[in-house]
């Protein structure tokens, strides 16, 4: 039973780590981004707490209905803004910009949104997952700190099988010869062992 359950936990922990691998090997070799929306721009195809992933795209694959994470520099502070574009268009010297709004908004973002400004496109929303990312970082740590120390214990219940199993094997190995041994000592016809 006790076995069964540490074979559970094991495959759990192992599956968490597959997914955070996941996400950095996707993070790295193909740019995407994970995003924490912070507002309620977006209500309600995306709502305050909702994790979203984007992936970088070129500003031919962007189109009028796309979400995209674009920064914008207001002042002396930038900010990383998740809206939809409502338009396409040129400025005066034939440069490509895009016009966005947040689907709980009126009115258009004051600024133009040039294709070098663009993170990419938001490609997967996960529902409340951000609440959790950034209202528990301890929860975080102390995570990572026990996923390490039970891969370590897996690590080390793997190497003790293997020297468990070796010394049941030379254990076996000498009842065997004793075995061996008492029987060729006994006389025939002396009695049963």
């Amino acid at each position: 039973m006790v076995r069964h359950r540490i074979g559970l936990i094991s495959l759990i922990l192992y599956s968490l780590l597959a997914f955070v691998l996941l996400i950095v090997v996707f993070h790295f070799a193909f740019g995407f981004q994970y995003v924490v929306i912070l507002t309620d721009s977006m209500k309600p195809t995306i709502n305050p707490g909702d994790l979203v992933v984007t992936r970088p795209v070129s500003p031919d694959e962007l189109h009028v209905g796309d979400i995209i994470l674009y920064r914008v520099t207001v002042g002396d502070s930038t900010y990383r803004i998740t809206h939809r574009i409502v338009d396409v268009r040129t400025d005066e010297d034939g440069n490509l910009y895009y016009v966005t709004r947040g689907d709980n908004r009126k009115y258009a973002d004051p600024w133009r949104v040039y294709p070098d400004q663009v993170v990419g496109r938001v490609v997967l929303r996960i529902p409340g997952v951000g609440n959790v990312l950034l209202r528990a970082p301890l929860i975080a740590a102390v995570s990572f700190i026990v996923l390490m120390a039970s891969i370590a214990y897996e690590i080390g219940v793997i190497l003790t099988e293997g020297e468990d199993s070796e010394e049941r094997e030379k254990a076996l190995l000498q009842k065997n010869r004793r075995m061996y041994m008492v029987r060729r000592a006994r006389k025939p016809g002396k009695g049963n062992l």
